[in-house]
């Protein structure tokens, strides 16, 4: 299971490394799009109360809802909500995208806070099929972010079991079929698949499965491995 201890303690790290963000005092929002009544709820409500409707309205307005400069204070929330499910019916890449442009100019520990999450998100992600996020969304997310994304590949083999060959061959499936990531990490992604280890955890994983339809889904996935991916 997850182990909920370190991702309480990463959700308050990140909450403390931005908690000298305030919300704008006036919100940007298209008067002919969003309703300003809910910009005003939004922006009355403590970050931490913050609902999952509230946050969808959000998120749902890309270009008319923030000019970015809100980003920074809602972000902790934003991340909690997404990486504890109540945001399952959304991509992650949705929360990427609002930061994608500015978080490397944030200071050193507003970095380093994030990256100390989304590592622990990857990794209760891995030890759990199903998860909250497929593993292959949040990768694709965070490759947005143009970090390296060596460490999330090699939790693959650091963390053996089923749900992570589960979670490989969704990510063999993605690799696949669903187009390239940015150039860093596409050529990470690369790299890697070029390598042994996929093919080595989809199969052990296959041949100590005791679920004959799993073990030929992480079967399919270790010859889908070898394969150039499109």
């Amino acid at each position: 299971m997850p182990n909920d201890v370190e991702f309480e303690r990463v959700v308050e790290r990140l909450y403390a490394a931005f908690a000298h963000h305030p919300l704008p005092a006036d919100m940007a929002a298209c008067e002919h799009c969003v309703d300003r009544a809910d910009v005003a709820l939004f922006a009355r409500t403590p970050l931490r109360k913050l609902t999952v409707d509230q946050l969808d309205a959000y998120l749902s307005n890309r270009s008319t809802w923030g000019d970015g400069t809100e980003v920074p204070h809602l972000l902790p929330r934003l991340f909690e909500a997404f990486a504890s499910g109540e945001m399952r019916h959304r991509h992650p890449d949705a929360v990427i995208d609002r930061m994608a442009d500015q978080w490397q100019d944030w200071p050193a520990v507003e970095r380093a806070a994030v990256e100390r999450f989304l590592k622990c998100w990857w990794h209760r992600t891995l030890v759990e099929f199903p998860s909250t996020t497929s593993a292959w969304d949040l990768l694709e997310a965070v490759a947005g972010l143009e970090v390296d994304l060596g460490p999330y590949l090699a939790e693959f083999a650091a963390v053996p079991g089923e749900p992570t060959a589960r979670h490989l061959a969704g990510v063999v499936d993605g690799w696949s079929y669903h187009g390239p990531l940015p150039d860093g990490a596409q050529e990470s992604m690369r790299r890697w698949m070029a390598g042994a280890t996929p093919t080595d955890v989809l199969w052990t994983a296959a041949i100590n499965s005791a679920n004959p339809q799993v073990a030929d889904e992480l079967a399919d996935a270790a010859e889908a491995a070898l394969r150039p991916p499109y």
